[in-house]
């Protein structure tokens, strides 16, 4: 049997906002491509390259507005946080308590000594790297972190998902005659965007967190 041609996270990252994607405004133009009872190998061929195709703009888009406006300019990034550096204004850090818990305080220490031993200075992107240098030599530790991977991509790849089918839902029912069941899925689908939001963040911070863990408590200089 020959091996899927796609990663885990390929499926969750990008097939999965791709279609989810697609199937709403599928059903929002009304054309009914998504939802037929039978597909043809070629038209199930098409269907699947061009959610993957949608699947990875939408990772683009949702990197940018999520990573670069949201995390890196808004709340600060979870490898600065962890560490205590917080430039956040005082009423994110009250909403968000979880999120900018920072590491006990020898755990940093010693992350930050073993840095200092590679000549790096910390806490700081380079002691990122350093840190997750070192554990790409552990498979116990990479196995957590492909897993936190697929976790925060799918989460904030459909989180944006979530709000742009609200938004075609919305459109929708305002401006284009639809149901008024796309009224209530325009409001689930918002809902659902704000979720996953939070549990992209949740999770994003998990993967720090393990990065430096595991650096700080790891065997040898």
């Amino acid at each position: 049997m020959e091996k899927i041609p796609f990663t885990s996270y390929d499926f969750w990252a990008y097939l999965s906002a791709g279609f989810l994607l697609l199937f709403v405004a599928d059903q929002v133009a009304g054309t009914g491509l998504l939802a037929r009872d039978s597909w043809t190998i070629v038209q199930g061929v098409v269907a699947v390259a061009s959610a993957y195709a949608v699947g990875q703009l939408v990772a683009s888009c949702s990197s940018f507005f999520f990573e670069r406006l949201l995390v890196g300019k808004l709340l600060g990034f979870p490898r600065d946080v962890i560490f205590g550096r917080v430039s956040a204004q005082g009423w994110l850090r009250a909403c968000m308590p979880g999120y900018f818990k920072a590491l006990p305080e020898e755990t940093r220490k010693r992350a930050i000594e073993k840095a200092a031993l590679e000549g790096v200075t910390g806490p700081s992107e380079s002691m990122f790297w350093a840190a997750y240098g070192r554990a790409r030599s552990d498979a116990v530790v990479m196995y957590r972190l492909d897993n936190f991977l697929n976790l925060y991509g799918f989460c904030r790849n459909t989180a944006l998902v979530a709000f742009l089918n609200a938004a075609l839902l919305y459109w929708s029912y305002r401006w284009n005659g639809g149901p008024e069941a796309h009224l209530q899925w325009s409001l689930a689908a918002l809902a659902v965007g704000f979720g996953m939001t939070f549990r992209y963040l949740k999770f994003f911070r998990h993967y720090a967190v393990e990065v430096f863990t595991s650096y700080a408590h790891s065997k040898g200089n």
